[in-house]
This record gives structure tokens, sequence and C-alpha cells, in this order.
């Protein structure tokens, strides 16, 4: 029997109403939410390389990184090139003497589909001294920049163009520049396209040099 089916003549203090009352409170079972915590275990990935084939290198994402965030640093042009480059002929770990033991991403910043900031912290030790050296990572997608001259009476003078730039927190005067549609994209095509948005001046692909 439930509260809702209970007659009304029931209801009125009886010691019928008050056991029935009794029953009910007794079954009753408190509101439970489980809530994730901060507590709970980062993302993380594991990969080798050929240089330390015996150290697996643990990649964790630091917190506030989501999966898709996480999943895109890592399988991302940036930070395969900066893989590619630590084993490069004069890469860091090319000669033995350090060792990459972990990789903390610490942010990714998209513009749109492309990749535009990627900030990690990669822990490098030198294996004589146990030392880490400082390793601080602020990787850009791929940009072009244009350099264009203007000749006038004898003189040469430099096109710039005023920026707004957050981070130095001023008017900056700088060449125009601007970032690829994709990690292998058309660097003369973007630059004739960013000229002619920051200046005005309308080029062609033949202009360039």
């Amino acid at each position: 029997m439930s509260l809702l089916s209970v007659p009304k003549s029931l209801l009125l203090g009886s010691p019928l109403s008050v056991s029935i009352l009794n029953q009910i409170r007794k079954k009753r079972r408190p509101f439970c939410c489980n809530m994730s915590s901060g507590s709970s275990q980062p993302l993380t990935h594991s990969l080798t390389l050929p240089t330390q084939l015996d150290q697996p290198i643990q990649i964790i994402a630091a917190p506030g990184v989501s999966d898709s965030q996480f999943r895109t640093a890592i399988e991302s042009s940036l930070f395969k090139q900066w893989l590619k480059n630590l084993e490069s002929q004069n890469g860091i770990l090319a000669t033995g003497s350090f060792l990459l033991k972990q990789v903390l991403v610490q942010g990714v910043d998209m513009f749109g589909q492309r990749m535009g900031f990627l900030k990690f912290k990669a822990d490098i030790i030198n294996k004589e001294t146990g030392v880490k050296i400082p390793g601080v990572v602020f990787a850009r997608g791929p940009a072009v920049t244009v350099l264009i001259l203007l000749d006038s009476e004898g003189e040469s003078y430099a096109v710039l163009t005023e920026q707004v730039r957050v981070p130095t927190g001023r008017l900056v005067l700088e060449l125009p520049a601007g970032m690829l549609d994709a990690d292998k994209g058309d660097f003369v095509g973007t630059a004739v396209r960013e000229v002619e948005e920051e200046t005005g001046i309308h080029l062609t692909l033949g202009d360039m040099v």
C-alpha cells in the first residue's frame, strides 16, 4: 500500500495511519548521485622511440585538457615533428646522453579545424648528471610571413601592418602573415591571400619570389 492509496480516513492520526506511515518511511532511501571528482586518473598515452626502446615515454594530459584535445595533440604534425627533431642528426636524443621520460600536454588551441597552438612540458634528463633540462614547449601551426619591399626615389621601404597583440598588450607593427589551412598547405597562395587581406595590395602568384 502506498501513501497515495491510503484512504483519507486513515490519515487523521489513528494508530493504523501512524503504523502505515512509519513503514513507508523505513522503505524510503536517500537520494544519491555519483559525481565525478577531480581525483580521477589523468589521460595517458605511451610511446617508444627508436633511440630509447627500453624506456617508453609517458604522455599525460594536464587537468582541463579534454580527451579530444589530448588526442589531437599527440596526433598533430606539430608534436610528431618535435619527436622527429629529437632524434634527428643534431637532435637532443641522437647522442644517447639525454633521456625523454615524460611529456605533459598543458593546452591545445584550435583555429577552426587547424591546430593553432600546442603547449606542453617535456621532462628530459641528462643521463650523466641526472639534471633535468628546461623543457617548456610552445608550438605553433605552420604559417607564412611576407616581406614586401617598395622602391621609391632610391629608397626601399618595407610594408608593415598594425596588429592588436594581446600577449604583449600592445599594437604591434609587423610583416603581413597568416597560418596555413593545412599542415602541407599552399605557402605561396596563403601569402598572396594574407597580403590582400591585411594591406589591400592585390598580388598574383607570379609576383612572389
